[in-house]
């Protein structure tokens, strides 16, 4: 999970609210990947989510686009069941972990030997692991963010041996990896590759 900074709505109240702006505009906040997961997401493969559950709101606060979240689909082939993720899982649940705020993500976690995440604040690891299913195996989730990583390690295993991963090496590679590609997207399961940085980054200050 990554920090998402919110922009101005991209619509006015009185027009109503149109989908496919708010769907454009959090692709753009977001680098296409899912708020929570941090796959891929596009405009036709995605949902609107409201982090503070749309059950709890009036009508009027349900268009505050601050409370909006671009989402993946949560689903295997389409098919909602056991294994839903995200949002699909989350349903009408209040949570604690907030990509909006970076107090609450400071407190995730990665095992880079296995991509799984968690937190030692309880209720955040309630919401990383069942209520969001951030670790579900249908989804490959803690496989493909372990291949992630892995993949940076060589990275930089190639650029430089070990033991010269200077702070500020580490510090240049991670500005360099975050920067959005030519369609302004953000690389999948970047929140793992930038919590390993940070670590050697603290290690090596």
């Amino acid at each position: 999970m990554i920090y998402i900074k919110k922009g101005n709505e991209p619509f006015a109240y009185f027009d109503g609210c149109n989908k496919d702006d708010i769907r454009d505009k959090l692709l753009q906040e977001q680098g296409a990947i899912c708020a929570y997961c941090m796959r891929r997401i596009d405009k036709k493969h995605m949902k609107i989510e409201h982090w503070y559950p749309e059950d709890r709101l009036s009508e009027q606060e349900k268009l505050d686009y601050k409370n909006m979240l671009g989402v993946c689909l949560g689903h295997i082939d389409g098919q909602k069941g056991k294994e839903d993720t995200c949002d699909a899982q989350k349903a009408n649940q209040l949570i604690t972990v907030d990509p909006r705020e970076r107090k609450t993500l400071n407190e995730i976690q990665y095992r880079s030997k296995s991509g799984e995440i968690y937190s030692d604040n309880p209720k955040i690891q309630e919401d990383l692991t069942q209520i969001l299913n951030l670790n579900s195996k249908g989804h490959r989730l803690r496989e493909n963010r372990k291949a992630k990583l892995d993949s940076v390690i060589l990275e930089l295993e190639r650029k430089w041996p070990k033991n010269i991963w200077s702070k500020e090496k580490l510090k240049a590679f991670m500005e360099e990896y975050s920067k959005l590609d030519s369609e302004g997207r953000k690389k999948e399961y970047i929140g793992i590759v930038n919590w390993y940085l940070n670590k050697k980054i603290k290690r090596n200050g």
